[in-house]
């Protein structure tokens, strides 16, 4: 049984697909990074906000979410088609390790 806890300040998570949830880069069979998406929902139970945020195109949304039920990953919203690009900076970055030990 999963216990949500409501949040009165929740934080908002946009989360990468490829890389990130999954294993590896971008695949039409991507593996699931389980430690990762365990992380995910522990944030989201705590009552953040989840965005998955991906660069894959808009027709690949079907493919995504049910990507994402299938692994029972829990979301509440998805950003397509972000760009392409090497490397993304931000001044909200977080790194892994920050990720998984910080209390959201």
């Amino acid at each position: 049984m999963n216990h949500y806890i409501k949040n009165e300040k929740p934080k908002v998570f946009n989360i990468d697909f490829d890389g990130t949830l999954t294993t590896g880069e971008y695949t039409d069979d991507p593996g699931i990074s389980q430690s990762f998406v365990d992380r995910v929902k522990e944030i989201y139970r705590k009552g953040h906000i989840i965005i998955i945020w991906t660069a894959r195109q808009w027709d690949q949304a079907p493919f995504l979410v049910g990507w994402l039920t299938k692994h029972s990953v829990p979301f509440h919203g998805v950003i397509m088609a972000k760009g392409g690009s090497d490397y993304y900076l931000d001044d909200k970055m977080i790194d892994f390790d920050k990720f998984y030990l910080k209390d959201f």
